[in-house]
Protein backbone atom coordinates (compact mmCIF):
# COMPACT_ATOMS: atom_id res chain seq x y z
CA UNK A 1 0.00 0.00 0.00
CA UNK A 2 1.44 3.31 -1.03
CA UNK A 3 1.57 6.51 1.28
CA UNK A 4 -1.26 7.98 -0.64
CA UNK A 5 -3.84 5.39 -0.31
CA UNK A 6 -3.19 4.61 4.06
CA UNK A 7 -6.42 3.73 6.13
CA UNK A 8 -7.88 6.64 8.10
CA UNK A 9 -5.46 6.65 11.10
CA UNK A 10 -2.84 3.82 9.63
CA UNK A 11 0.27 5.93 9.94
CA UNK A 12 2.95 5.64 7.21
CA UNK A 13 6.56 5.13 7.57
CA UNK A 14 8.20 7.17 9.86
CA UNK A 15 11.00 9.39 8.48
CA UNK A 16 14.81 9.41 9.71
CA UNK A 17 14.94 11.87 13.13
CA UNK A 18 16.40 14.92 11.65
CA UNK A 19 18.86 17.44 13.67
CA UNK A 20 17.76 21.22 13.78
CA UNK A 21 20.78 22.61 15.15
CA UNK A 22 19.14 26.28 15.67
CA UNK A 23 16.06 24.25 17.81
CA UNK A 24 18.37 21.92 19.23
CA UNK A 25 16.36 18.74 18.61
CA UNK A 26 15.50 15.94 16.73
CA UNK A 27 12.28 16.10 13.85
CA UNK A 28 10.39 13.71 12.35
CA UNK A 29 7.29 12.91 11.20
CA UNK A 30 4.88 10.64 9.03
CA UNK A 31 1.57 10.58 6.91
CA UNK A 32 -1.35 9.81 8.70
CA UNK A 33 -4.59 8.59 6.08
CA UNK A 34 -7.81 10.18 6.23
CA UNK A 35 -11.41 9.54 5.80
CA UNK A 36 -11.50 12.41 2.86
CA UNK A 37 -8.94 13.54 0.84
CA UNK A 38 -4.93 13.63 1.24
CA UNK A 39 -3.14 11.92 4.24
CA UNK A 40 -1.80 14.54 7.01
CA UNK A 41 1.59 15.10 7.67
CA UNK A 42 2.02 14.84 11.59
CA UNK A 43 5.18 15.97 13.28
CA UNK A 44 6.91 15.51 16.19
CA UNK A 45 10.58 15.93 18.18
CA UNK A 46 12.33 15.32 20.92
CA UNK A 47 16.16 15.64 22.34
CA UNK A 48 17.15 12.10 21.15
CA UNK A 49 16.01 10.22 18.10
CA UNK A 50 14.22 7.70 20.44
CA UNK A 51 12.27 10.28 22.07
CA UNK A 52 11.13 11.75 18.62
CA UNK A 53 9.98 8.93 17.55
CA UNK A 54 7.92 7.74 21.34
CA UNK A 55 6.72 11.48 20.76
CA UNK A 56 5.26 11.05 17.03
CA UNK A 57 3.40 8.31 18.26
CA UNK A 58 2.00 9.54 20.52
CA UNK A 59 0.76 12.38 18.18
CA UNK A 60 -0.88 9.61 16.25
CA UNK A 61 -2.42 7.67 18.60
CA UNK A 62 -3.63 11.71 19.81
CA UNK A 63 -4.71 12.23 16.14
CA UNK A 64 -8.50 12.32 15.03
CA UNK A 65 -9.72 13.20 11.42
CA UNK A 66 -9.83 16.42 9.63
CA UNK A 67 -13.78 15.74 8.52
CA UNK A 68 -14.51 15.60 12.38
CA UNK A 69 -13.21 19.36 12.70
CA UNK A 70 -14.05 20.87 9.49
CA UNK A 71 -16.86 22.61 10.82
CA UNK A 72 -15.33 24.11 14.14
CA UNK A 73 -13.44 27.08 11.99
CA UNK A 74 -13.84 28.03 8.85
CA UNK A 75 -10.79 27.83 6.63
CA UNK A 76 -11.31 31.74 5.98
CA UNK A 77 -10.78 31.99 10.01
CA UNK A 78 -8.25 34.93 10.75
CA UNK A 79 -5.33 35.25 13.39
CA UNK A 80 -7.51 37.71 15.19
CA UNK A 81 -10.81 35.83 15.33
CA UNK A 82 -9.00 32.45 16.32
CA UNK A 83 -7.45 34.86 19.24
CA UNK A 84 -10.19 35.91 20.25
CA UNK A 85 -11.66 32.71 20.05
CA UNK A 86 -8.89 31.33 22.35
CA UNK A 87 -8.96 33.95 24.79
CA UNK A 88 -13.06 33.21 25.01
CA UNK A 89 -11.91 29.57 25.95
CA UNK A 90 -9.62 30.41 28.16
CA UNK A 91 -12.07 32.89 30.11
CA UNK A 92 -14.11 29.82 30.87
CA UNK A 93 -11.62 27.24 31.67
CA UNK A 94 -11.96 27.20 35.94
CA UNK A 95 -8.44 25.86 35.37
CA UNK A 96 -6.68 28.52 34.79
CA UNK A 97 -5.91 31.74 37.16
CA UNK A 98 -8.30 33.90 36.50
CA UNK A 99 -6.39 37.09 36.34
CA UNK A 100 -4.22 36.23 33.47
CA UNK A 101 -6.84 36.77 31.05
CA UNK A 102 -6.65 40.62 31.78
CA UNK A 103 -3.18 40.71 30.48
CA UNK A 104 -3.95 38.28 27.39
CA UNK A 105 -6.79 40.66 26.68
CA UNK A 106 -4.73 43.54 26.64
CA UNK A 107 -2.38 42.12 24.10
CA UNK A 108 -5.29 40.73 21.51
CA UNK A 109 -7.19 43.99 21.55
CA UNK A 110 -6.33 47.52 20.92
CA UNK A 111 -6.43 50.02 23.91
CA UNK A 112 -9.75 52.04 24.62
CA UNK A 113 -10.52 55.75 25.45
CA UNK A 114 -7.44 56.70 25.08
CA UNK A 115 -5.38 54.76 27.57
CA UNK A 116 -2.81 52.74 25.38
CA UNK A 117 0.38 53.69 24.02
CA UNK A 118 -0.08 54.60 20.39
CA UNK A 119 2.86 52.65 19.10
CA UNK A 120 1.70 49.45 20.77
CA UNK A 121 1.30 46.70 18.74
CA UNK A 122 -1.83 43.79 19.35
CA UNK A 123 -2.78 41.23 17.63
CA UNK A 124 -6.12 42.86 16.38
CA UNK A 125 -4.76 46.25 14.81
CA UNK A 126 -1.50 43.64 13.17
CA UNK A 127 -0.84 42.67 9.97
CA UNK A 128 -0.76 39.39 11.41
CA UNK A 129 -3.85 39.65 13.18
CA UNK A 130 -5.70 40.66 9.58
CA UNK A 131 -4.18 37.38 7.99
CA UNK A 132 -5.90 33.76 7.39
CA UNK A 133 -4.72 31.69 9.89
CA UNK A 134 -4.23 28.99 7.18
CA UNK A 135 -2.00 30.97 5.29
CA UNK A 136 0.25 32.03 8.71
CA UNK A 137 4.16 31.55 8.55
CA UNK A 138 6.60 31.19 11.02
CA UNK A 139 8.31 34.20 9.39
CA UNK A 140 5.23 36.22 9.36
CA UNK A 141 4.86 35.29 13.62
CA UNK A 142 8.66 36.67 13.62
CA UNK A 143 7.95 39.73 12.10
CA UNK A 144 5.59 40.39 14.12
CA UNK A 145 7.15 39.80 16.96
CA UNK A 146 10.43 41.76 15.89
CA UNK A 147 7.93 45.04 15.74
CA UNK A 148 7.02 45.03 18.93
CA UNK A 149 8.25 47.87 20.87
CA UNK A 150 8.69 46.20 24.87
CA UNK A 151 10.33 43.99 26.61
CA UNK A 152 10.64 40.50 26.21
CA UNK A 153 7.69 39.03 28.49
CA UNK A 154 5.21 41.15 26.53
CA UNK A 155 6.67 39.39 22.78
CA UNK A 156 6.63 36.20 25.41
CA UNK A 157 3.30 37.17 26.43
CA UNK A 158 1.79 37.48 22.72
CA UNK A 159 4.41 34.95 21.36
CA UNK A 160 2.33 32.56 24.01
CA UNK A 161 -1.43 33.66 22.78
CA UNK A 162 -0.14 32.53 19.11
CA UNK A 163 1.84 29.24 20.20
CA UNK A 164 -1.81 28.22 22.08
CA UNK A 165 -4.30 29.69 19.48
CA UNK A 166 -2.32 28.21 16.34
CA UNK A 167 -2.53 24.61 18.41
CA UNK A 168 -6.17 24.46 18.41
CA UNK A 169 -6.27 24.29 14.30
CA UNK A 170 -3.54 21.42 14.82
CA UNK A 171 -5.65 19.58 17.23
CA UNK A 172 -8.53 20.23 15.17
CA UNK A 173 -6.74 19.02 12.18
CA UNK A 174 -7.22 21.72 9.93
CA UNK A 175 -2.68 22.37 10.32
CA UNK A 176 -0.56 19.99 10.03
CA UNK A 177 1.82 22.17 12.51
CA UNK A 178 1.97 24.90 14.85
CA UNK A 179 4.11 27.97 12.97
CA UNK A 180 5.15 29.55 16.52
CA UNK A 181 7.28 26.26 17.04
CA UNK A 182 9.23 27.35 14.47
CA UNK A 183 9.75 30.58 15.73
CA UNK A 184 13.00 31.18 18.00
CA UNK A 185 12.93 33.37 21.44
CA UNK A 186 13.26 37.11 21.26
CA UNK A 187 15.59 38.14 23.40
CA UNK A 188 15.09 42.08 25.30
CA UNK A 189 15.50 43.40 28.66
CA UNK A 190 14.10 41.30 30.86
CA UNK A 191 12.65 43.81 33.24
CA UNK A 192 10.77 47.74 32.42
CA UNK A 193 13.15 49.96 32.06
CA UNK A 194 12.62 52.71 34.29
CA UNK A 195 13.50 56.45 33.29
CA UNK A 196 15.77 57.81 36.69
CA UNK A 197 16.06 61.67 36.94
CA UNK A 198 19.11 60.95 39.17
CA UNK A 199 21.60 58.26 38.39
CA UNK A 200 21.75 56.12 41.36
CA UNK A 201 25.27 55.76 42.85
CA UNK A 202 26.88 52.26 42.55
CA UNK A 203 24.92 51.12 39.90
CA UNK A 204 26.74 49.72 36.86
CA UNK A 205 24.98 51.61 33.70
CA UNK A 206 26.08 48.35 31.31
CA UNK A 207 24.08 45.64 33.60
CA UNK A 208 20.57 47.67 34.63
CA UNK A 209 18.74 45.12 35.08
CA UNK A 210 21.04 44.04 38.06
CA UNK A 211 19.16 43.64 41.16
CA UNK A 212 19.19 47.09 43.10
CA UNK A 213 17.82 47.16 46.47
CA UNK A 214 18.67 49.50 48.99
CA UNK A 215 22.30 49.91 50.68
CA UNK A 216 21.89 50.15 54.38
CA UNK A 217 22.38 53.73 53.95
CA UNK A 218 19.94 54.22 51.49
CA UNK A 219 17.42 52.61 53.86
CA UNK A 220 17.91 54.90 56.56
CA UNK A 221 17.31 57.27 54.02
CA UNK A 222 13.65 55.91 52.85
CA UNK A 223 13.41 55.59 56.82
CA UNK A 224 13.82 59.20 57.43
CA UNK A 225 11.53 60.57 54.59
CA UNK A 226 8.80 58.10 55.74
CA UNK A 227 8.76 59.76 59.03
CA UNK A 228 9.33 63.05 57.62
CA UNK A 229 6.16 62.91 54.85
CA UNK A 230 4.08 61.96 58.04
CA UNK A 231 1.42 63.22 59.74
CA UNK A 232 0.29 64.84 56.98
CA UNK A 233 -2.08 68.09 56.97
CA UNK A 234 -5.94 67.13 57.00
CA UNK A 235 -4.98 63.37 56.36
CA UNK A 236 -6.33 60.69 58.41
CA UNK A 237 -3.51 59.31 61.17
CA UNK A 238 -5.14 55.73 60.76
CA UNK A 239 -4.22 55.98 56.90
CA UNK A 240 -0.72 57.11 57.50
CA UNK A 241 -0.58 54.24 60.61
CA UNK A 242 -1.57 51.53 57.73
CA UNK A 243 1.02 52.61 55.18
CA UNK A 244 3.59 52.19 58.27
CA UNK A 245 2.69 48.96 59.60
CA UNK A 246 2.44 48.00 55.82
CA UNK A 247 5.94 48.49 55.26
CA UNK A 248 7.35 47.07 58.33
CA UNK A 249 5.87 43.96 57.56
CA UNK A 250 6.29 43.70 54.36
CA UNK A 251 9.90 44.52 54.94
CA UNK A 252 9.98 41.72 57.90
CA UNK A 253 8.66 38.94 55.60
CA UNK A 254 10.77 39.92 52.40
CA UNK A 255 7.25 39.88 51.37
CA UNK A 256 5.29 40.88 48.01
CA UNK A 257 3.44 43.56 48.20
CA UNK A 258 -0.14 41.71 47.82
CA UNK A 259 1.26 38.70 50.07
CA UNK A 260 1.67 41.92 52.82
CA UNK A 261 -1.67 43.03 52.69
CA UNK A 262 -3.29 39.49 52.89
CA UNK A 263 -2.08 38.62 56.08
CA UNK A 264 -4.74 37.44 58.40
CA UNK A 265 -4.48 37.26 62.11
CA UNK A 266 -5.05 33.52 61.71
CA UNK A 267 -1.69 33.63 60.33
CA UNK A 268 0.23 34.67 62.91
CA UNK A 269 0.92 32.25 65.94
CA UNK A 270 1.59 35.43 68.82
CA UNK A 271 3.36 32.89 71.08
CA UNK A 272 6.03 31.29 68.83
CA UNK A 273 5.97 35.07 67.21
CA UNK A 274 5.91 33.62 63.60
CA UNK A 275 3.73 34.26 60.73
CA UNK A 276 2.36 32.35 57.99
CA UNK A 277 2.80 33.61 53.98
CA UNK A 278 -0.36 31.81 52.71
CA UNK A 279 -2.34 34.18 50.15
CA UNK A 280 -2.13 37.46 48.24
CA UNK A 281 -4.15 40.36 47.08
CA UNK A 282 -5.15 40.22 43.24
CA UNK A 283 -6.13 43.20 41.73
CA UNK A 284 -7.30 42.41 38.00
CA UNK A 285 -10.36 42.66 36.10
CA UNK A 286 -12.66 40.34 35.18
CA UNK A 287 -15.77 39.37 33.66
CA UNK A 288 -18.69 39.00 35.67
CA UNK A 289 -19.05 35.07 34.55
CA UNK A 290 -15.09 35.24 35.80
CA UNK A 291 -15.95 36.86 39.01
CA UNK A 292 -18.83 34.24 39.90
CA UNK A 293 -16.36 31.34 39.71
CA UNK A 294 -13.63 32.81 42.03
CA UNK A 295 -16.21 33.55 44.62
CA UNK A 296 -17.56 30.41 44.52
CA UNK A 297 -14.01 28.46 43.82
CA UNK A 298 -12.23 29.88 46.03
CA UNK A 299 -15.39 30.65 48.60
CA UNK A 300 -14.46 34.27 49.10
CA UNK A 301 -15.86 36.48 52.63
CA UNK A 302 -17.40 39.64 52.20
CA UNK A 303 -14.57 40.81 53.20
CA UNK A 304 -12.09 39.27 51.38
CA UNK A 305 -13.48 40.94 47.77
CA UNK A 306 -14.48 44.32 46.82
CA UNK A 307 -15.96 44.80 43.46
CA UNK A 308 -18.36 47.10 42.00
CA UNK A 309 -21.79 48.22 42.96
CA UNK A 310 -24.74 46.17 41.02
CA UNK A 311 -21.88 43.65 39.70
CA UNK A 312 -24.58 40.51 39.64
CA UNK A 313 -26.68 42.33 37.31
CA UNK A 314 -24.32 42.96 34.48
CA UNK A 315 -23.85 41.26 31.59
CA UNK A 316 -22.05 38.00 32.11
CA UNK A 317 -19.29 39.48 29.19
CA UNK A 318 -19.32 42.98 31.15
CA UNK A 319 -15.78 43.12 32.53
CA UNK A 320 -15.15 44.55 35.91
CA UNK A 321 -12.40 45.85 38.05
CA UNK A 322 -12.12 43.59 41.59
CA UNK A 323 -9.79 42.94 43.91
CA UNK A 324 -9.71 39.16 46.31
CA UNK A 325 -7.74 37.88 48.28
CA UNK A 326 -6.32 34.95 46.61
CA UNK A 327 -6.07 31.83 49.24
CA UNK A 328 -2.44 30.69 47.58
CA UNK A 329 0.64 32.81 46.39
CA UNK A 330 2.32 32.50 43.57
CA UNK A 331 3.93 29.60 43.86
CA UNK A 332 3.85 26.50 45.96
CA UNK A 333 6.99 27.70 47.80
CA UNK A 334 5.79 30.71 48.74
CA UNK A 335 3.82 29.79 51.04
CA UNK A 336 5.73 29.92 54.32
CA UNK A 337 6.35 30.50 57.74
CA UNK A 338 9.15 33.42 59.31
CA UNK A 339 10.01 33.67 62.82
CA UNK A 340 9.80 37.59 63.37
CA UNK A 341 11.80 39.98 65.17
CA UNK A 342 10.35 42.31 68.45
CA UNK A 343 9.05 45.72 66.31
CA UNK A 344 7.20 43.35 63.67
CA UNK A 345 5.34 41.79 66.87
CA UNK A 346 4.83 44.49 68.72
CA UNK A 347 2.89 46.19 64.99
CA UNK A 348 1.22 42.90 65.20
CA UNK A 349 -0.04 42.61 68.68
CA UNK A 350 -0.85 46.50 68.75
CA UNK A 351 -3.39 45.91 65.45
CA UNK A 352 -4.70 42.96 67.16
CA UNK A 353 -5.62 44.59 70.19
CA UNK A 354 -7.20 47.58 68.03
CA UNK A 355 -8.96 45.58 65.71
CA UNK A 356 -12.25 45.60 65.19
CA UNK A 357 -14.75 42.66 65.92
CA UNK A 358 -14.73 39.99 63.62
CA UNK A 359 -11.87 41.77 61.65
CA UNK A 360 -9.62 38.67 59.70
CA UNK A 361 -7.11 41.01 58.16
CA UNK A 362 -4.20 42.66 59.43
CA UNK A 363 -3.93 45.34 57.20
CA UNK A 364 -7.77 46.17 56.15
CA UNK A 365 -9.48 48.86 54.67
CA UNK A 366 -11.64 51.17 56.39
CA UNK A 367 -14.32 48.85 55.79
CA UNK A 368 -12.30 46.04 56.69
CA UNK A 369 -12.13 44.94 53.32
CA UNK A 370 -8.82 43.74 51.05
CA UNK A 371 -6.37 46.74 50.34
CA UNK A 372 -5.38 46.85 47.06
CA UNK A 373 -0.82 47.17 46.63
CA UNK A 374 -1.76 49.81 44.24
CA UNK A 375 -2.94 52.44 47.29
CA UNK A 376 0.85 51.91 49.08
CA UNK A 377 2.67 52.13 45.48
CA UNK A 378 1.01 55.47 45.10
CA UNK A 379 1.58 56.50 48.68
CA UNK A 380 5.22 55.38 48.44
CA UNK A 381 5.71 57.46 45.38
CA UNK A 382 5.02 60.53 47.00
CA UNK A 383 7.51 59.91 50.07
CA UNK A 384 10.40 59.08 47.91
CA UNK A 385 9.83 61.90 45.46
CA UNK A 386 12.69 64.41 45.43
CA UNK A 387 14.88 61.98 47.92
CA UNK A 388 17.33 60.40 45.30
CA UNK A 389 15.09 57.50 45.66
CA UNK A 390 12.67 57.64 43.14
CA UNK A 391 13.81 54.83 41.31
CA UNK A 392 12.67 52.45 44.14
CA UNK A 393 9.41 50.63 44.46
CA UNK A 394 7.53 48.57 47.33
CA UNK A 395 9.01 45.69 46.34
CA UNK A 396 12.60 47.17 46.50
CA UNK A 397 11.84 46.21 50.46
CA UNK A 398 11.46 42.51 49.31
CA UNK A 399 15.37 42.85 47.78
CA UNK A 400 16.63 44.54 50.44
CA UNK A 401 15.36 42.58 52.97
CA UNK A 402 16.91 38.65 51.02
CA UNK A 403 20.32 40.72 50.19
CA UNK A 404 20.75 41.51 54.00
CA UNK A 405 19.80 38.04 54.86
CA UNK A 406 22.02 36.96 52.06
CA UNK A 407 25.02 38.62 53.50
CA UNK A 408 24.98 37.55 56.77
CA UNK A 409 23.35 33.75 56.01
CA UNK A 410 24.42 33.16 52.14
CA UNK A 411 22.34 32.57 49.12
CA UNK A 412 20.61 29.62 50.07
CA UNK A 413 19.24 31.86 53.69
CA UNK A 414 18.08 34.43 50.88
CA UNK A 415 15.85 31.90 49.01
CA UNK A 416 14.35 30.31 51.83
CA UNK A 417 12.75 34.07 53.33
CA UNK A 418 12.03 34.76 49.16
CA UNK A 419 9.82 31.25 49.28
CA UNK A 420 11.84 30.15 46.26
CA UNK A 421 13.08 26.47 45.05
CA UNK A 422 16.66 25.60 45.73
CA UNK A 423 18.98 26.94 43.87
CA UNK A 424 16.43 28.94 41.97
CA UNK A 425 18.39 31.44 39.41
CA UNK A 426 15.42 33.92 40.67
CA UNK A 427 16.93 35.02 43.48
CA UNK A 428 20.03 36.19 42.04
CA UNK A 429 18.55 37.44 38.56
CA UNK A 430 15.86 39.74 40.52
CA UNK A 431 16.68 39.81 43.64
CA UNK A 432 20.01 39.33 45.24
CA UNK A 433 23.26 41.19 43.39
CA UNK A 434 26.27 38.90 42.90
CA UNK A 435 28.64 39.21 45.61
CA UNK A 436 31.85 41.22 44.43
CA UNK A 437 34.93 39.28 45.87
CA UNK A 438 38.73 40.22 45.26
CA UNK A 439 40.55 37.58 43.84
CA UNK A 440 43.82 36.86 45.10
CA UNK A 441 46.02 34.78 43.49
CA UNK A 442 49.16 36.50 43.31
CA UNK A 443 51.31 33.41 44.50
CA UNK A 444 50.50 31.64 41.15
CA UNK A 445 53.68 32.30 39.11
Amino acid sequence: MSQAELDPGIPGKFSEPKWNASRQTYQIHCLVGEPLGEPTKVHASGKTKPKAVANLKKRIAAWKPKAESLGVYSSDVTVEALCLAWLKLYEHDNTKRPQNAKHYRREINPATKGCGKHDKITISGSVLGKMKALEARPFHIRIHLEQMNGTAYKKTRQKSILRNTFQMLVDDGLRDDNPVNSVQGNKGSRTKTVKRDRVRAGVNPYFPDEPQPFTPSEMNWYQDAERDYFPRPFASRWFEQRYMDFTALAYELAARPSEALAVRFDDVDFERWEVAVTGTIVDTELRVHQVRAVVEQYELQDDEIVFPRGWPDFDDEAVVCVAYRQPFTKTAKSMRTIKVGDDCMAILRRRQIAAQPGQRLVLPSRTGKVVRSEQMSLTWAKIVSGTGLEWSTPRTLRSTRATRVAEKYKLPAARLILGHEENSPITARHYVPDERVVVDLTDAR
